[in-house]
């Protein structure tokens, strides 16, 4: 029987419940859907049946939201455009890891990673470089000796030993024969980085972009979301803010509010409310109105207006 989203949402939450995992199911359509931390471990999870359906712009602000929270992102689904996501694979949506279901579970509740990632082309095993070295040199071989040995060439051996490369099958077949021993490792999950330059976007409504501009101007790191709980976050300070806009109804601000508290206080983070046209004095939430940002021209006038203390965080 075909899992429909919600189930798959469910199990995992289940999955990560069984684990020891802290947990918050956003409930708006934002870029990620669950938010979970277990000591030092923090996830930003978005579930899909189809991978394929989850956009650039979405992906890239769970990618921003991840960089921000030091956490990892993570897509789980069931199948892509190529075909399903299969057990034990590592795959990637515009530079975030995506699994399926059983390979997460394996993951949390066992330990138990892939050793196979799918790029274009096929499907590609991590090699642990230090041991191939290791067992390459012990049996007196060359670099260009081995490579010839593989059928593979000499900069691809250099390339393995450094991990700096993923191997198809039939090559690590071939080293294991010729080294009579295994040169694969176990792909962690949960540990990412983000390859490229982040996007420098502005945010989506007209009083994230003031306060987006304004943060700039007077020399903070801000990062603007358009699908994320918090609507702008100025990195080098660790303050996060969402916005009151005009078009918003007061329920939809205040599911906004929730939103953004318990996943700040999930993640250590104390987010601020900007108001426009709303005055906010009925939510649980710190609340300053962007006129009061505005008149903000050096790092100092934030830190007064902010109440808080910005030494040592940031440089005009």
């Amino acid at each position: 029987m075909r899992r429909s989203s919600r189930d798959l949402l469910v199990e995992i939450l289940r999955i990560l419940h069984s684990a020891g995992f802290a947990l918050y199911e956003v409930d708006s359509d934002y870029c990620l859907q669950i938010v979970a931390k277990k000591g030092d471990t923090k996830l930003l999870i978005k579930t899909t049946i189809n991978v394929d359906n989850e956009k650039k712009e979405t992906t890239e602000d769970l990618s921003s939201l991840a960089i921000t929270f030091s956490a990892s992102p993570l897509i789980i689904g069931s199948r892509a455009q190529r075909g399903k996501i299969e057990d034990g694979t590592l795959y990637e949506r515009f530079n975030v890891h995506v699994v399926n279901l059983n390979t997460f579970r394996e993951a949390v509740l066992h330990c138990r990673f892939p050793v196979a990632f799918s790029r274009r082309g096929g499907l590609y095993f991590k090699i642990d470089g230090a041991t191939l070295k290791r067992l390459r040199m012990e049996r007196g071989m060359s670099l260009g000796e081995f490579a010839a040995k593989i059928g593979v060439s000499r900069k691809a051996v250099y390339e393995y030993e450094n991990s700096q490369m993923g191997a198809t099958l039939n090559t690590v077949l071939r080293m294991e024969e010729v080294l009579n021993a295994g040169v694969t490792m176990d792909i962690d999950i949960f540990k990412w980085s983000y390859k490229k330059e982040l996007p420098d976007k502005s945010p989506a409504g007209a009083v994230a972009k003031q306060l987006h501009y304004k943060l700039k101007k007077i020399g903070c790191k801000a990062i603007g979301f358009s699908y994320a709980p918090i609507d702008v976050h100025a990195k080098n300070i660790g303050v996060s803010f969402l916005t009151d806009e005009e078009n918003l109804d007061y329920d939809t601000l205040d599911r906004k509010v929730e939103n953004a508290t318990k996943i700040g206080k999930l993640l250590g983070v104390n987010p601020v409310l900007i108001t426009g046209s709303f005055g906010g004095g009925n939510l649980d939430i710190i609340s300053i109105p962007i006129d009061e940002i505005r008149k903000a021209e050096t790092l100092k006038d934030l830190e007064r207006i902010l109440n808080i203390d910005l030494t040592g965080h940031c440089t005009n």
